[in-house]
Parts: structure tokens; sequence; C-alpha cells
């Protein structure tokens, strides 16, 4: 890719001896003849009225746009008779999306997001149809929950920077253990062949290392500018070689490592131009190689070669599809689809990277 883009009822007096169960039977009965569902909200929409695609023709196309995900309707789970049914009884509870960070792709497709200001894990399994929340982690509670990973058996494993813990759960959802996980874990990844967990610890500048059940077997870095050296490091992805790339956000820069922590390379600097970090944010890399970076200061995701090499970047600042308010976490699953938090619009977009 060599080509640049910058750019209830009120409470009445009586019900005429009619239960509230038989107004909601008669009422459901009329929805399921024909009432179509309620229009998404204004500044919520998910279908552009034109194929969104990077970059602009006619240069060959590199990423195109895919579905926005908010709320568990998105994915058309949530839309049964009965569920409405218990909606209109009990009220309905609100599970859209607030504030995403960061985003995880388990083996069976489920999308999970770690939504900071809900203080739960969304599970958005699109194949199935179906919505689940993760929010009790044991007998505590989630207190800022950041990222998200998943092993390769499913288990889901959520980073907490207040907690200061990262919590574990099967791929059901059911809570099974924690960990310590340093002065303020955020990113994390999974190395699902060697079974070694990477945290970054932002607050003390490094990297942790653990096993699968959460004993530490080494960490590297400390606060600095030199090479191997963090300042407020944030995110971190893996690539299919096992080469880790951590977001050095206040070094305005991306490292990257083997899978021991010795230092490979680094690129980026701070600026306002093409190819420079304004607020670095999360990082994933692509099949080919390719490095993408969330900069929430300039509300897009920029692409890089492995030489720290600018490719192209998509995204602005909006609400429409295809736009950002503050973009956070990304991540790729295997079939190159690409998923970003988009933390103040309370929406993860999804994109499809079309290769080199």
């Amino acid at each position: 890719m060599d080509v640049i883009l910058k750019d209830k009822r009120a409470p009445g007096k009586s019900y005429y001896g009619v239960s509230r169960f038989a107004v909601a039977l008669a009422f459901f009965a009329l929805s399921a003849a024909g009432c179509a569902s309620a229009p998404a909200q204004p500044g919520w929409s998910t279908t552009p009225q034109a194929p969104l695609i990077w970059p602009s023709p006619p240069e060959p196309a590199r990423i195109s746009y895919l579905r926005t995900i908010s709320r568990p309707e998105d994915i058309g789970a949530n839309t049964g008779f009965f569920k409405r049914l218990a909606d209109f009884i009990l009220g309905a509870k609100s599970e859209r999306i607030i504030k995403p960070y960061g985003v995880a792709v388990d083996s069976a497709g489920r999308l999970i997001v770690a939504d900071t200001a809900f203080k739960k894990v969304h599970v958005f399994d699109m194949v199935r149809k179906k919505y689940t929340v993760i929010d009790e982690p044991g007998r505590e509670q989630f207190a800022s929950p950041i990222a998200a990973a998943t092993d390769g058996e499913d288990n889901i494993y959520v980073t907490d920077s207040v907690a200061q813990k990262v919590f574990v759960f099967n791929s059901n959802g059911k809570f099974r253990f924690s960990f310590a996980a340093g002065e303020r874990p955020t990113g994390i990844a999974i190395n699902k062949a060697d079974g070694r967990v990477y945290v970054t610890d932002t607050a003390s500048h490094s990297v942790r290392i653990y096993d699968l059940v959460g004993a530490e077997v080494g960490s590297f870095g400390r606060r600095g500018k030199e090479i191997g050296e963090f300042n407020y490091p944030v995110d971190l992805a893996l690539d299919r070689g096992g080469d880790l790339y951590v977001v050095d956000s206040l070094n305005f820069r991306v490292q990257m490592f083997d899978s021991g922590g010795s230092f490979l390379g680094s690129f980026g600097s701070q600026g306002d131009g093409t190819g420079d970090f304004g607020r670095p944010k999360g990082i994933a890399v692509d099949r080919d190689g390719n490095i993408y970076v969330a900069d929430a200061l300039f509300d897009t995701v920029q692409i890089f070669n492995r030489q720290g090499e600018f490719l192209l970047n998509f995204g602005t600042l909006g609400k429409s599809a295809g736009t950002f308010w503050l973009p956070s976490g990304v991540f790729i699953d295997d079939g190159n689809r690409i998923y970003i938090s988009d933390s103040y619009n309370g929406r993860v977009q999804v994109f499809d990277y079309l290769g080199s």
C-alpha cells in the first residue's frame, strides 16, 4: 500500500380490570402482525449510502467499511417475541455499549468488548446472533475494565486498571480466577502457542509476562526514552510470528520486541503530520504484517509497514459510519476483519482489509 490519504404508561387511575400482562399480550400480538422495529437514533447510522473504501478511487481499495455494532439488535440478538414481552413487562435494560476500549474476537467469531463506563464486558455472538454480558468477576466487581484477550481454549482475560488485576473467565463467561498484574494493567495480548500472557503496566512503564494461570515469568522495561524503555505504555499486540508491538504513548512511538522482550526496533514521533502520533492508543497487526495504530487525538487509524513507513490512514472526526470520536482499541481477526473501538461514539466499527 503506497497511497497516502489524509483525509409506562403514565400510571393511570384505573386499568378497567385488565392486567398489564394481558395488555402486553395484546400489544405484542399486534406487533408481531406487522409492526416494524423502531428506527435507529439520530447519529447512530450503521449503513452508509454508498460503499466506504480507502483510499479513494481510482487507487485500489485497501480498506472497506462493513458494519457498526453498538447494541445487541445490531447483530440480530434480543429481537424475539419473548424478549420484547419481558422488556415491556419488566422494563428494558440498557445493553448499549457506552464507552468501549479494548476489543477481541475469539475462535468462534464472538466479539468481546471491554466497556470502561458500563463496567462490564459485552459479548456479541455474531454467528448465533446472541448477546451476553460479563459483569461478575467472582466476589468482586469491575472497577475499570480496559482490555480483553482470549487464549487457545477461548478463556477470556480482562485487565482492570483500578483493581490492578487480570480477571479470567471461561468461554461461557463464568468466572475462573484472577491474578495481580502490576500497578495499572491496561493492554493485554496472549501468545496461544507459547501460553504466555503479556500485559502493559502503564504506571510502572513496563511489560509483564505471565503464564496462563497468572504466574509472572518475566518483565521488561522501565521509565525512559532510550530503546527498550517506556513512558506510559498503553496497548500491545502480537504478530503471527510471536513478535510484540508496544504503544509507547508518551514517547509517541511503537516499539517492537521478540517474545522474550529483546528489542527489535521502533518507529514514530510526535507531530501533526502524516505518520506522526498525537495520542496513540490501540494497536494490531494484519496477516501481511502491516501495523495499525489508533490515534485518539487525530480520530484516525494509521497503517505502517514493519519498517515504520506510513502506508495509509482511514477515518476522521465524526459520528457517521467510517468516522471516529476518540478511537481506542484495535483488533484484527483471522479473517482480516478490523474492529475499532469508537469510544466516544459508543460503538465498535468493523472494516475489512482487502489486501496489499
